[in-house]
């Protein structure tokens, strides 16, 4: 089975590249999160909206990664002869 974010999207593979995009992602976001605190401490709330947006996306793309991983055509034809 291929497992994509979007329609257009590049299939994902495993759980592994979630965790790797996800680690490139949130050096800068955390940098740009730091600095909007820092320059306009008044948009607080509307921050901590965006960091839990930011995040529930990450858990729909570990998500994604899962059912990748656990759909994998020799694991997937190796756990249907079981049934």
């Amino acid at each position: 089975m291929e497992i994509r974010m979007a329609k257009a999207g590049p299939p994902i593979t495993g759980v592994a590249e979630v965790v790797a995009q996800m680690q490139g992602q949130l050096p800068t976001q955390q940098s740009e999160w730091i600095r909007q605190l820092r320059d306009e401490p008044e948009t607080f709330a509307d921050l901590e909206r965006k960091v839990h947006g930011v995040f529930q996306q990450m858990a729909d793309q570990m998500v994604a990664g899962l059912l990748a991983e656990a759909s994998k055509p020799a694991d997937w034809a190796h756990d249907a002869k079981k049934e």
